[in-house]
């Protein structure tokens, strides 16, 4: 698994899992537009920012919590990592369920009747 998806007891309950990097990105124009990158399924990434659009340029930097080191966090703004889950709930159904982790460290994710939910 992706270093960037944190361990926790949901990925029993859960399916579809990702991480995706969201952030406002500055284009050449010195214009602002919403920009993305899904980042489940990487072991390390070197992420750039080419005019607007965010991407691993392949390298193997280091992380803060769940974000992705790179050169774009410095004509980036707004820089948020969210894991989303369809997570089973007690009555079997499935929903859709998102977690900022951004700012998480080391933590593991449990999956509460369809939520995901930090130990």
């Amino acid at each position: 698994m992706s270093q960037y998806i944190p361990e926790g007891s949901y990925s029993k309950t859960s399916k579809n899992v990702r991480a995706t990097l969201y952030a406002e990105a500055q284009k050449r124009d010195q214009s602002w537009i919403p920009a993305s990158l899904d980042i489940s399924h990487l072991n390390a990434a070197e992420v750039t920012n080419l005019d607007g659009f965010l991407v691993n340029s392949g390298g193997n930097g280091s992380m803060s919590g769940y974000v992705p080191s790179g050169s774009y966090a410095k004509t980036s703004r707004n820089i948020t990592v969210v894991l989303s889950a369809e997570c089973q709930k007690r009555d079997q159904s499935w929903q859709y369920s998102t977690l900022v982790i951004s700012d998480l460290e080391n933590v593991s994710i449990s999956n509460i009747d369809g939520v995901l939910t930090v130990d």
